[in-house]
């Protein structure tokens, strides 16, 4: 996020007297780690225009904007729908999500080899992240037995914080590095990743309002 200030100066335009509505579709773990900042920048620049979010999966997210529910979204999935465009904002990379107190959590990498050694959780098959994990890991020996399923990448973080076992989960789900818990470790051979872009239906022109919003997420990959 440094440099998202010096972003903002080539936004043209902006006003505090504008008013209206834009609605946008997110998932969960950009809601939590980089949205809130953008949004307050924007609520500066433009007090009176109300913002409404739909967090949801990211399969949901594609369909929410692909229906025209809301005016763009932040996704990692759409990148190869013929009905939408997609602009990265960034890349990120899957990490290994375990206690502080686990032995793998003093190491400066882990592999998917190490990861099937022990109790192994992960999101469902629906889940997008699921299926770039198991896109990974197509054709490999390694892929770990799995112990716990669940819907939602912060269910696994709670069961990972209980002591019930280890999970890879996309950087942006971990909560910062001072928390006391919970550790995270990069995953390797292979390594996977997800890009986190912005997504809008072709040919639909976006209002002034959830432009500015656009143009501001946009500035997240001038700044990284």
């Amino acid at each position: 996020m440094e440099g998202l200030d010096e972003a903002l100066l080539g936004i043209e335009g902006v006003g505090g007297g504008r008013m209206g509505e834009t609605t946008i579709a997110c998932v969960p773990s950009a809601v939590y780690c980089f949205l809130p900042k953008v949004l307050s920048k924007y609520h500066e620049l433009f007090p009176k225009i109300r913002i409404k979010i739909h967090d949801a999966s990211a399969n949901e997210v594609l369909s929410i904007v692909a229906r025209g529910r809301a005016d763009f979204g932040v996704n990692f999935v759409g990148n190869d729908e013929s009905n939408i465009d997609f602009k990265t904002i960034f890349e990120e990379q899957f990490l290994v999500a375990c206690r502080k107190d686990h032995i793998l959590s003093k190491k400066k990498k882990v592999t998917w080899e190490e990861v099937g050694k022990y109790d192994f959780m992960t999101v469902s098959k629906s889940s997008g992240n699921r299926m770039l994990i198991d896109l990974a890991l197509a054709g490999k020996s390694q892929a770990p037995n799995i112990i716990y399923e669940a819907q939602h990448v912060t269910t696994l973080l709670g069961l990972v914080e209980a002591g019930m076992g280890i999970a890879v989960v996309p950087s942006l789900a971990m909560p910062n590095k001072d928390h006391p818990v919970l550790a995270s470790v990069p995953l390797a051979d292979p390594v996977v990743t997800r890009r986190i872009g912005l997504i809008s239906k072709k040919g639909r022109s976006l209002a002034p309002a959830a432009e500015k919003l656009y143009e501001l997420l946009l500035a997240l990959s001038r700044s990284n």
